[in-house]
């Protein structure tokens, strides 16, 4: 594995984590009942709520100010597009259950892992969304 390149990378996400932000602030704005955008901005908020106290000095030194999002308002954008389109993906069930176990809300957790078990795994995001889950499912100590 070419850890330079791994590295490279990883300062690109950080770089496209300081825009992309606002783009979907804008799509959002433009068609407000679509849930894909309320979906990528749960993913946006999720990545900046886990990056490390370390990944967070490095973009301010090179960017200004760091990114800011919680778990909190990732779970806000989750749960914003089951209610625009109920049972909308397995993945989104999956980031649901991570936030919830992140917030300390196991019994919740719980609920969406067996809300995206009920979703039929036919692409390749649901076969991805199925390794998280029962990874999530181990980690929450469900067998």
């Amino acid at each position: 594995m070419n850890r330079g390149r791994v590295k490279e990378e990883g300062c690109m996400t950080n770089r496209s984590l300081l825009y992309i932000h606002d783009h979907l602030d804008k799509a959002i704005e433009l068609k407000p009942q679509d849930p894909m955008s309320y979906y990528l901005l749960g993913r946006w908020c999720y990545a900046v709520a886990q990056l490390s106290w370390i990944e967070r000095k490095v973009a301010a030194t090179l960017f200004g100010e760091p990114p800011s999002a919680t778990v909190q308002d990732a779970l806000k954008n989750f749960l914003k597009v089951e209610e625009i389109s109920p049972k909308y993906s397995k993945l989104n069930f999956v980031f649901l259950a991570k936030c919830y176990r992140d917030l300390g809300q196991k019994g919740q957790a719980r609920k969406m892992c067996d809300a995206a078990t009920s979703i039929q795994t036919i692409s390749k995001e649901d076969e991805e969304a199925q390794k998280e889950l029962d990874s999530l499912l181990s980690a929450l100590g469900v067998n």
